[in-house]
């Protein structure tokens, strides 16, 4: 069955594609510039693969979201994971789960400062461009694999006013309504402004077994305040206030074995966010001026079942409340672009920036015993020990809920300059670019327990043991980032090759505290008696281990943009990435509470991408043709645990595989009543992935099918919709806990309607 859409999908491709072929008239993809705000060049030429996705395209792919993109760029991969705060990322092999992400998400220029924040909905996103390989020379730290620019409508992008609404229902009972009015006037000087609201909500797909309730239940709402002017001549400041509140049950993690959710604790997240901020453009007749800086507010809460099981083991909570500040200021030379025709004297163009940021993190992650975790997790490894000398004498704890408090403050801030230049020479550009980025990084910990016990042997009574960590760990890294490359440009395409290297910052990783703490309060109870414990791995005793280095990743790629015939664009690269110190995160040997991450790795990754993008129309119908394939081999060069040497085995959670296959198609009868009738058709293969760094648990590769219709009336259209149109049963997620495994599986079938009102 999955072979036979894979096919259908191709053949879907290849007929349009000839139709098209018939019934072309000159069709020439446009010459557009990208429009993110650090690299001006056109998109047809540029020196990387760029995948520029416009209104139309996010419309007939239901894109809302960052997480949207995956169904349309090749060796991309962010899963729909437990919760709205785990928002994965996973590009050319490179990725983690936790912590800082390979992939930087700037929306009008504001870099989001936690990838917490890439989970959201965004109203009246007009582009989304994803700049794929690495991007550290120009945007710094988290870049390695990209950056994902989004741009949202502005008042001055308008001529007069425009109103917008959308309401939507779906599977599950899932409503999602939206409203915006943008109003501009240039009575004085061109001023606009708007305002958007929008509200979502969603009964849920998975069931928990052990109370009947649905898990992923959610509701959410936000809004956008924006005002945009052109003060003075050749200025534009554009100010916006940004909020996202969102609540959601969460973590439909089933068992491996027996493909059930079923735990008994409440799990769920929440949060809210807040972020303002201010652009200002200058552009001149030989520079250009921008100016962007932001404040950016989030606090969230987590709770967790931790053991995900109907035992009453333990519980985490975590609260975050974040204060982030961020400013970079960019001058580019502004320099006319010569007719690809014709050829270019030797021109120069060149770019220089300064860019910082502070972000403050006050954390707090308790976690909670219950009894049978007090039996199975700290006595019956105390006892096992006690036993071997004393066979008739145990330890036993009176605590029926054992709390480990964790307080934690995390700061960040750096600082950074950069610099490229582009000499073109006839038809050739030379590139050359590079940053000096500084980071101050710091924690300060408390970590604390109180324990009841008794030790049958020397005590008639129970006595208490306070347990207690503090303290504060800090590091500085400096990274240079340089980027060189070369392209060749004619009529017919581009042709290009560049090296650069990027980086993924370091820092502290407070979710392990909860084993160093439970390792200490065994310590203590047998210092208390008098006796030196040996803990079966003293590492994780060590506030050391929750330190991480900066991941510093080289890319070596070439590629080509061909535009062979009207209408018709190819592009294709093939790259080489070595990961020096790799992040990975891992968890502790046995029955454990916490997880690490560690530079524990060094990779390497071969790659190729190819994408086909055809668009024809002949009288009253148009169409496109879209499809992209993008192929990952992700192994380690360097990894042992200790226990296991994983050298030469794929890297986990990346899909060797992605490929997608878009099909629409439009007729316009231009009358009055009925502008347009568009209907499109899109396959999705995705894996295989590999779960684990032993590569002993496998998704195999999945297809997902979607499709919609919609009929457009002059101010009105209704779309109906499509996801996983088949019912695909696939898993999204694996990992082990406690030493049991856990899957989350993918959403089912999912059917809906969309009406909106554009004036």
């Amino acid at each position: 069955m999955k072979m036979r859409l894979l096919i259908i999908g191709f053949i879907m491709l290849l007929v349009v594609a000839a139709h098209g072929t018939e019934m072309t008239d000159s069709v020439y993809l446009p010459e557009v510039e990208i429009s993110v705000s650090r690299v001006r060049h056109e998109s047809t030429t540029a020196p990387m693969q760029v995948s520029v996705l416009d209104a139309g395209l996010m419309e007939d792919n239901q894109v809302i979201s960052a997480k949207d993109i995956t169904a349309l760029v090749p060796n991309v991969h962010m899963p729909d994971y437990g919760s709205a705060m785990t928002s994965s990322i996973y590009i050319r092999g490179l990725g983690s789960r936790i912590n800082e992400p390979v992939l930087a998400v700037v929306v009008d220029g504001v870099p989001l400062m936690d990838k917490n924040m890439y989970d959201h909905r965004l109203q009246d996103i007009q582009r989304m461009e994803l700049l794929r390989g690495p991007q550290g020379s120009l945007y710094g730290r988290n870049s390695p694999a990209g950056v994902l620019e989004i741009r949202t409508l502005l008042p001055l992008d308008l001529t007069t006013y425009a109103v917008k609404a959308k309401l939507s229902y779906g599977t599950a009972n899932s409503v999602e309504a939206q409203a915006g009015y943008y109003q501009r006037s240039d009575r004085h000087k061109p001023f606009g402004w708007g305002i958007t609201l929008r509200y979502n909500r969603t009964d849920g797909f998975h069931t928990n077994t052990y109370n009947g309730q649905k898990v992923d239940y959610g509701q959410g709402a936000g809004g956008r305040i924006v005002l945009d002017a052109c003060p003075a001549n050749r200025w534009r400041l554009t100010g916006t206030i940004y909020t996202d509140w969102l609540r959601q049950g969460a973590f439909p993690y089933a068992g491996a074995q027996t493909h059930v959710i079923a735990y008994n604790r409440e799990g769920g997240y929440e949060r809210l966010a807040v972020i303002p901020s201010l652009r200002a453009a200058y552009k001149g007749e030989h520079y250009a001026i921008d100016i962007v800086g932001s404040y950016q507010f989030m606090q969230d809460l987590m709770k967790m079942d931790q053991d995900y099981t109907t035992a009453d083991i333990f519980t985490m909570q975590q609260r975050q409340k974040q204060h982030n500040a961020t400013a970079d200021i960019l001058v580019s030379s502004i320099r006319p672009i010569a007719p690809k025709r014709q050829a270019a004297a030797i021109r120069y163009h060149w770019q220089a920036g300064m860019s910082a940021f502070v972000k403050t993190n006050s954390l707090s992650a308790p976690v909670t015993f219950m009894r049978e975790g007090i039996e199975e997790l700290i006595l019956s490894n105390a006892n096992r020990g006690i036993r071997s000398v004393f066979p008739d004498d145990s330890i036993a704890i009176s605590n029926d809920e054992l709390l480990i408090s964790g307080h934690f403050g995390l700061y960040n801030a750096g600082a950074a300059l950069y610099h490229q230049s582009r000499l073109q020479i006839n038809h050739w550009n030379i590139y050359a670019a590079i940053r000096l980025d500084y980071e101050y990084t710091a924690m300060d910990y408390l970590s604390t327990a109180d324990v009841s016990y008794r030790f049958t042997l020397l005590m008639d009574g129970f006595e208490n043991v306070h347990t207690s960590i503090s303290g504060n760990k800090h590091a500085h890294y400096l990274q240079v980032l340089p980027r060189i490359g070369l392209s060749y440009e004619r009529a017919w395409g581009t042709i290009y090759a560049y090296a650069a290297k990027g980086y993924k910052a370091g820092g502290y990783n407070p979710q392990i505290f909860s084993t160093v703490t439970q390792n200490q309060v065994m310590t203590d109870m047998a210092a208390h008696m008098g006796i030196h414990l040996n803990v079966n791995d003293p590492k994780y005793s060590d506030v050391s281990i929750t330190a991480y280095r900066p991941e510093r990743d080289w890319t070596f790629e070439a590629g080509v943009h061909l535009f062979p015939v009207d209408g018709l664009k190819i592009d294709f690269d093939v790259f080489h990435i070595r990961a020096y110190d790799q992040q990975l995160t891992v968890f502790p040997n046995g029955k454990t509470t916490g997880r690490m991450m560690t530079n524990a790795a060094r990779s390497r990754i071969w790659g190729a991408e190819a994408a086909l993008q055809y668009r024809w129309f002949k009288g009253k119908w148009s169409g496109i043709a879209d499809a992209s394939y993008g192929f990952t081999d992700a192994r380690f060069v360097e990894f042992s645990d200790g226990l296991n040497d994983y050298a030469g085995n794929y890297i986990p959670y990346a899909p060797q595989h992605t490929m997608h296959t878009l099909v629409s198609a439009a007729y316009s009868p231009a009358r009055k009543w009925l502008q347009k009738i568009s209907a499109s058709v899109r396959l999705n293969v995705t894996g295989p992935i590999w779960w684990n760094e032993s590569n002993t648990v496998t998704q195999n590769a999945y297809p997902l099918l979607s499709a919609n219709i919609t009929v457009h009336w002059k101010y009105v259209s209704l779309q109906l919709w499509s996801r996983n149109l088949t019912g695909t049963h696939y898993n999204v997620f694996y990992f082990r806990s406690m030493g049991n495994d856990f899957l989350q599986q993918g959403k089912p079938r999912e059917l809906g309607a969309t009406l909106k009102l554009e004036l």
